[in-house]
């Protein structure tokens, strides 16, 4: 499996203080069959607290001890950027950074509220030629009060990432169903981790939640989120075969 959502680079966002802890994060992707993981720092903390060449650089010595311990698992760079009006000019600049350096850019709509301004960024994306992923919408007010806005982002040729945890609870079952509702509606298309620590409550690991969604939707359909669409991702490739929107009652 590839796992395109992982807080797991050291002191550097909510995730992990320790590398030793960074480790241990890789160690239990390994081991429940995440080939690869895209590391997703908080653009704002990179910029505020760090720089691109420091995350890097923890990109190269977390893939050495991984290597030294012969876990099978890579770590590549992304990034998780908010959604605001820099955002586009910050990818110019190198400051906020694609997934694994593709045309695709995880973004993060603001929790709370719809400002002016999301349409317009989230199009300046497109036009200059990125697809935007967009992190849990399943936990997103603006999504939850107006699915159809996701709607017609995703008609518009924009990706979901749901957390694969939310299918099991482990936001609450109103966002479990709420996912579940996307999930029906053919509104998600990568189901990653979004994790942030080796265990509890948010572990690096994607198989519970993938078994849930795929008693709603079919196996076939579920790994489909899980690997071929984040490898081709991963990968730069387009993704031209996604399934279309489906009715629900």
């Amino acid at each position: 499996m590839y796992d395109l959502h992982v807080h797991i680079l050291p002191g550097i966002d909510d995730g992990p203080a320790e590398m030793h802890e960074s480790v241990e994060m890789a160690r239990q992707a390994a081991k429940g069959g995440t080939e690869i993981i895209l590391a997703t720092p908080h653009r704002k903390d990179v910029t505020e607290g760090s720089s691109v060449s420091d995350v890097r650089d923890l990109v190269r010595t977390l893939n050495r001890k991984i290597r030294d311990r012969a876990f099978a698992v890579r770590v590549v760079l992304g990034m998780e950027n908010h959604l605001d009006q820099d955002l586009p000019p910050d990818v110019a600049k190198g400051r906020a950074l694609t997934m694994n350096g593709s045309r695709y850019i995880l973004v993060e709509m603001p929790f709370f509220g719809r400002p002016a301004y999301v349409e317009e960024v989230l199009y300046q994306l497109q036009g200059d030629g990125l697809i935007p992923v967009l992190a849990h919408p399943e936990r997103i007010e603006a999504f939850q009060r107006d699915p159809e806005l996701l709607a017609m982002f995703v008609g518009k040729g924009m990706l979901s990432q749901v957390t694969a945890g939310s299918f099991v609870g482990q936001w609450g079952q109103e966002v479990k169903r709420f996912a579940e509702h996307l999930l029906a509606r053919g509104l998600v298309h990568v189901l990653a981790s979004d994790a942030h620590a080796p265990g509890a409550p948010r572990p690096p690991t994607l198989d519970h939640g993938v078994h849930a969604a795929a008693l709603l939707l079919g196996r076939e359909a579920v790994e489909r989120m899980v690997l071929e669409t984040p490898l081709a991702i991963l990968e730069d490739r387009p993704l031209d075969s996604l399934s279309p929107e489906r009715s629900v009652n």
